[in-house]
């Protein structure tokens, strides 16, 4: 793919991530205020480790966040870079924090055009990636964090810029909250697989830590080839949240989504919720029994793939 190609894209960023920055400015202004507004608006923002850190992490000048939901949610929903603590950590990592915020109509408003921008913008990452389709993986981000960087943004968070501040726009008669549990899955898979996948990771032999990963490979003895597993975990759990609207007849049912974020619901004129599920803070303890017969090593195989072997006994 040339480089010219790529020109077009490249230009259409700045502006695009601008705008969404912008957006997040614009939001938080009016957010903010409700957090001193000598009515109260309602707000139920849960606690589990994961959020006590994240709200730590976004506290700033706040020395009890949890006491500025608001404020909170604001930055929160403004976080669209890499800060200096996340920069540490795994990429993946998302800062969350879910619950409900009461909010006039106007916030409503506000939101949904940094939804707005948020999708214009994961919209133009596709195009990117698409034009870098045949490209090798690890050559195909590298080019498009540069791109980042060019634009002025070399520190954005993709996955806090592509989701998505869900919400309530029209009051409903109920919202049902439950938590659903972190989730583990463990596939089986070959020598084949794995160097497959590898060489599609470095097709040119260019990157030591994927060769080394392919060496590693190469020296598994053979009676430890079933012994191959991808484990994929979804480490926190997450709180699903749906509305319920009422009729003469019928109870209308809607999923919202998960809430990694504030559900921003229109409180009208009693700046309430509907009545709703209260949760625990921390989802209940899994029940699930541990197999016996398969432990995965802690330390992966293959890091780059999620391989792990199965603990000799």
């Amino acid at each position: 793919m040339a480089q010219s190609s790529l020109k077009p894209l490249a230009a259409r960023l700045q502006q695009c991530l601008d705008t969404m920055h912008a957006r997040a400015t614009e939001l938080a202004g009016p957010l903010q205020k409700l957090d001193a507004s000598a009515r109260p608006w309602s707000h139920y923002l849960l606690q589990p480790d994961f959020a006590v850190d994240a709200a730590n992490q976004l506290a700033d000048n706040l020395e009890q966040p949890f006491a500025h939901p608001f404020t909170l949610a604001s930055r929160l929903f403004a976080q669209l870079n890499y800060s200096d603590e996340m920069a540490l950590g795994d990429a993946r990592n998302t800062l969350q924090i879910p619950g409900l915020l009461a909010v006039p109509a106007n916030v409503i408003a506000l939101a949904q055009t940094l939804n707005s921008a948020k999708g214009e913008f994961q919209q133009l990452t596709a195009e990117i990636k698409e034009a870098l389709a045949p490209r090798p993986p690890l050559e195909r981000d590298r080019v498009l964090r540069d791109m980042l960087a060019d634009a002025g943004y070399p520190r954005a968070h993709l996955r806090h810029c592509y989701r998505q501040i869900l919400l309530c726009m029209e009051k409903p008669d109920a919202l049902a909250l439950s938590w659903i549990k972190a989730r583990k899955s463990i596939k089986k898979v070959s020598v084949d697989w794995c160097e497959k996948k590898l060489v599609q990771l470095d097709p040119q032999g260019q990157d030591a830590g994927i060769q080394f990963q392919r060496q590693l490979l190469a020296g598994l003895h053979k009676n430890r080839h079933d012994d191959l597993r991808q484990v994929q975990i979804q480490s926190r759990p997450n709180l699903q949240v749906a509305e319920i609207f009422r009729t003469e007849k019928e109870e209308i049912y809607r999923q919202v989504g998960y809430s990694a974020m504030p559900v921003l619901v229109n409180g009208g004129d009693n700046r309430d919720f509907p009545e709703f599920t209260r949760v625990d803070h921390n989802p209940p303890a899994s029940r699930r029994r541990t197999r016996k017969d398969l432990k995965i090593e802690q330390t992966p195989f293959l890091a780059a793939l999620r391989v792990h072997l199965i603990a000799t006994t």
